[in-house]
């Protein structure tokens, strides 16, 4: 009698193959190749797998050489050769200072571990691509921290950035625009939402989460009408945020809004302006 495949279990105690209709030992002495752990999620299981620490974009081997320890004349030694092996090119040495860069500047920023990863991958395929030169490393570090930023729907201070690195808004620009033109990869230069600014200014400005409710809506009501087509998402937020606090009697000055907002009481006015033209706002008393 030949078994059916259904009815074929696997000893885990044993290391056998049963059919269960016939009672027979199909195989045994097996060995379970499968890990005595268990995993339910992806990082669970990149943390419990024993082949080496996981694949990363935040250097230039991706995580893959070894770490010897230096306490001994011999590991010294070899250290130092490894090094050597490790960064071979001036091509690797300026993909190296690029991610160090990088690394340095989203601590200081308190960004999540996932913009390191996005920003890492860009800069890794503008090396690949010979574009990263030693006169412009830092603004395409900028830049790439910048776009995975606006990926990942997370606010990010230009000025901020650009300080850190040491590059001028120009530096920036020049930038972005060879990674489009240049780059031989689909590197999209992403505008951000206005939305993503609003909760961080509210919470700067501690007004009640109705107020950046409100504001939201008002921008969902701009866009809709294309009133912030070609204008700057931050002012935009801005001036949303200006108008929703009038509105629910929370109110702040410009001034205040734009300190906040570390941008100019004219753009926010001008924003202001843009929004109250367009759209409508009901309130019932």
């Amino acid at each position: 009698m030949q078994c059916q495949e259904s009815s074929i279990v696997y000893d885990e105690l044993r290391g056998e193959l049963i059919c269960t209709d016939t009672g027979e030992i199909l195989e045994e002495r097996m060995i379970d190749l499968r890990p005595e752990w268990r995993a339910y999620t992806h990082e669970e299981f990149a943390e419990r797998a024993r082949v080496g620490s996981q694949l990363t974009n935040k250097v230039h081997d991706l995580g893959l050489s070894t770490v010897i320890d230096a306490g001994s004349h011999d590991g010294r030694v070899l250290n130092s050769l490894q090094s050597k092996l490790r960064i071979s090119n001036n091509k690797q040495r300026r993909l190296v200072k690029a991610l160090s860069l990088m690394n340095n500047v989203i601590g200081l920023l308190g960004l999540p571990k996932s913009i390191n990863e996005t920003s890492g991958l860009i800069i890794r395929k503008l090396s690949s691509k010979g574009i990263i030169k030693d006169k412009n490393l830092n603004a395409f570090v900028a830049a790439s921290i910048i776009i995975a930023c606006n990926y990942q729907r997370i606010p990010i201070d230009k000025d901020q950035v650009l300080k850190l690195c040491e590059v001028t808004r120009h530096d920036l620009w020049k930038a972005m625009l060879k990674m489009t033109r240049d780059s031989g990869e689909y590197i999209a230069i992403k505008v951000p939402e206005p939305n993503i600014y609003i909760e961080n200014l509210r919470t700067k400005l501690s007004l009640p989460p109705e107020v950046s409710t409100l504001a939201s809506k008002i921008i969902g009501m701009a866009k809709a009408n294309g009133v912030t087509s070609g204008k700057g998402p931050l002012g935009l937020a801005a001036a949303a945020l200006y108008i929703a606090s009038v509105v629910l009697d929370h109110k702040r000055t410009q001034k205040e809004i734009a300190e906040g907002s570390n941008i100019t009481e004219v753009t926010v006015r001008n924003r202001y302006r843009d929004i109250v033209d367009n759209i409508y706002i009901v309130i019932d008393l």
